[in-house]
């Protein structure tokens, strides 16, 4: 099936996972395509052993509907997951996007950094939540919606799975109650309760000036003030998600790299200049990069991943009667930290000037302004 890609991919095949191990051991590869049904261990077991051993391997599991009881083991683990039958153009559209084929590939540090990433933080408050509100047998699906949409790392990964192949959706799904509509309770209780999906990484963020509970607020005032400004009706969807998730980059570093990070952190409040600029002086990449290669890696769409990569730097045409998503997450992002950074708001940090930014947009801003501290202190009483 993947033969028309020799003369550019370097494949091997393997007949179990002990096989594919004692491969790995020889050579050094860049994405494992596993199955899940295999002699002497299943495609879960071996994608586990592969994250431990090789974190910067890209996991992806090929799976049946029929099998989905026994594929809810390999969430945790794999970042793409394809239905079986598939086609071969199917398949390589996964490999190539999941490996940056069809973008500029990021650095190996980044790439490492992210392939590791199993999940993203979920507050344990969102976990408890969700338990409570999917054993209930009477909870409306908007209940549910909510929950899942007040957290950055929970909406990320029901957002991965529901646009995976692995659950055979014919058309994108960019807002949260739609993926949890499509996914259903069972699944999503699975999810919770089974595989343990909804788990936090807040204990291994012990990053000084830091917190999970800050990012995920912030996020939020990010998403409603998107939400309220010039965007095209088909833009909406994607600008609020992509809002909601602009900053998983720094749930990422605080995980996997707390010492940098931190770091980092301190340099910008010492120099008083935006995160981004020092991250990509201290390490080549930023937040923002970081976690757009995550969300692709994911397989959520590209106008979220897009938008998520450029929020600090977008492409923006003045003349342009409503925003793009990039610009849009982006004046949100800056709107929100002018207003929370206001005496007795929740935070102060360096940020893009917005004046110098939307110099064509500067009759709007006042308004705009306005509402973004309505957005802020509305959020702060909640």
């Amino acid at each position: 099936m993947l033969r028309p890609r020799r003369k550019d991919w370097v494949m091997t095949f393997a007949n179990s996972g002990s096989e594919a191990l004692a491969i790995l051991a020889e050579s050094v590869y860049d994405v494992i395509v596993s199955d899940m049904r295999m002699p002497d261990m299943d495609g879960a077991q071996l994608l586990e052993l592969v994250r431990q051993q090789y974190p910067g391997m890209i996991r992806i599991v090929l799976s049946g509907q029929f099998e989905m009881e026994s594929a809810m083991r390999a969430v945790p683990v794999a970042h793409q997951f394809v239905v079986k039958p598939c086609d071969h153009e199917k398949l390589q559209e996964v490999i190539e996007r999941s490996s940056g084929g069809d973008s500029q590939e990021p650095d190996e540090a980044t790439r490492r950094m992210v392939a590791a990433i199993g999940e993203l933080p979920a507050l344990p408050g969102t976990y408890a939540a969700l338990v409570r509100a999917l054993d209930d047998p009477e909870v409306a699906l908007d209940q549910v919606g909510a929950i899942v949409e007040r957290d950055v790392g929970v909406a990320a990964k029901v957002l991965q799975l529901v646009n995976s192949s692995f659950f055979g959706m014919s058309r994108e799904i960019t807002t949260v109650p739609n993926a949890v509509a499509q996914l259903g309770f069972e699944v999503l209780k699975q999810l919770v309760i089974t595989v343990e999906l909804f788990h936090t990484f807040a204990d291994k963020c012990h990053v000084a000036g830091f917190s999970v509970e800050e990012v995920q607020r912030h996020s939020r005032c990010v998403a409603a003030i998107t939400a309220l400004l010039p965007l095209s009706k088909k833009d909406a969807a994607a600008a609020s998600v992509a809002a909601l998730l602009h900053d998983v980059g720094k749930l990422i570093l605080a995980a996997r790299s707390p010492e940098q990070f931190e770091r980092v952190l301190r340099a910008s409040r010492k120099e008083h200049r935006p995160l981004y600029v020092l991250e990509k002086e201290l390490t080549g990449t930023s937040h923002a990069e970081i976690g757009a290669y995550l969300l692709g890696l994911w397989g959520l769409p590209l106008s979220v991943v897009a938008a998520v990569s450029e929020h600090h730097r977008p492409i923006h045409v003045e003349t342009a009667s409503t925003l793009p998503i990039g610009v849009a997450i982006h004046l949100a992002n800056n709107l929100e930290h002018e207003a929370a950074g206001k005496p007795g708001s929740p935070s102060l940090v360096a940020h893009d000037s917005i004046d110098t930014d939307f110099k064509s947009w500067s009759q709007f801003l006042p308004a705009w302004r306005k509402m973004a501290e309505e957005v802020v202190q509305k959020e702060g009483r909640i």
